[in-house]
């Protein structure tokens, strides 16, 4: 069942992404947020670039404070980025561009979101809480009866439409959270840790569910998550770390051993993140003399001593193996003394 294509008109078209890929549905280029706090600036993202493409699965994780809920929002148009992109495939536009109302009108029929809190109205029936997006964008009253009533049957619902909130459970809660983001059929689900508040059991079939609903309607989706389980069932995972992507993932990904499938890339303005667990073990270094040997990059971590850069070697841990640099006391993986 389509949407009817009222949620998007008005808009106009620009030529600045006319080379994009068709399949191409959501970019952010080079975005940055800053939030002014009086005097106190704090940068939450610091030049993001990444691409999501239909029927895709993409996990973000992160350490708490790494910028995750603030990219969700940039993404999903609630917030706009201090500088840079955010492009949406339905209208072709960056959309930093725009003002609310033009975000607003687009965004129904192009992003839905799922929250780790179902965000239900507890008043509302499990039917009127899945129509009610269709219903505030004016779709016709036949229209939103049908498509809610084949989104909770697919998510395994048809016999709660009539239940408020109250008398679900948490997993029910989330599925009817889950068919009310799909109601006017978006291309893309943003979701902010929806199996948060979930035991293990009902977490499992809100994934299996994610992962049905985007081979039935082809719904691409941009998962913030801490699971190993949601990690494992995307197609890629981005690490953000310090407000920027630290690595890439294909597949497969295992979240306690991410140094194992991590892939740099060196982003639009020539940055390559250095991950955290190889500058620790070195003793977190600030400078680094380099050298190609061979098409290979050489990075020596080196000091500062009477303004002068030392080069530090690195030596071999007695007890772990580990190579520490030669300028640390102690072993920062194991504590040996060396």
């Amino acid at each position: 069942m389509t949407v009817p294509n009222n949620l998007i008109s008005g808009l106009i078209k620009e030529e600045e992404f006319a080379e994009v890929p068709e399949n191409l549905v959501l970019m952010a280029h080079d975005v940055y947020k800053i939030y002014q706090t009086g005097e106190i600036e704090t940068v939450a993202l610091r030049g993001v670039s990444f691409q999501i493409f239909q029927g895709e699965i993409v996990a973000v994780v992160g350490p708490s404070g790494s910028g995750k809920t603030t990219l969700v929002n940039l993404l999903g148009g609630t917030l706009r980025p201090s500088a840079g992109q955010v492009y949406w495939s339905n209208i072709k536009q960056d959309i930093a561009k725009l003002d609310d109302r033009t975000i607003t009108n687009a965004r129904r029929g192009f992003i839905g979101f799922v929250f780790q809190v179902d965000n239900l109205l507890h008043h509302l029936t499990a039917q009127q809480n899945v129509e009610l997006s269709a219903r505030i964008a004016g779709l016709p009253k036949t229209w939103r009866e049908k498509r809610s009533t084949e989104l909770l049957e697919a998510v395994g619902l048809k016999h709660r439409t009539k239940h408020i909130p109250a008398k679900l459970s948490g997993g029910e809660r989330q599925r009817v959270a889950i068919a009310s983001a799909l109601m006017n059929n978006p291309a893309l689900i943003l979701a902010d840790e929806p199996t948060g508040d979930l035991d293990l059991i009902n977490a499992e079939e809100i994934l299996d569910l994610f992962k049905e609903l985007n081979e039935q309607y082809g719904t691409a989706f941009l998962i913030v998550t801490h699971s190993q389980l949601i990690a494992s069932k995307a197609r890629r995972t981005l690490e953000l770390r310090d407000g920027i992507i630290s690595g890439t993932h294909d597949a497969g990904v295992h979240l306690k051993q991410l140094e194992r499938t991590r892939v740099l890339e060196v982003d639009n303005q020539d940055r390559l993140p250095l991950p955290e667990n190889i500058l620790r073990e070195l003793g977190h270094p600030r400078r680094f003399q380099v050298q190609v040997d061979e098409g290979r990059i050489v990075l020596t971590p080196s000091i500062i001593e009477d303004a002068v850069a030392v080069e530090v070697r690195l030596v071999t841990c007695r007890i772990c193996g580990k190579l520490v640099a030669s300028n640390r006391v102690t072993c920062p993986n194991c504590g040996t003394a060396l």
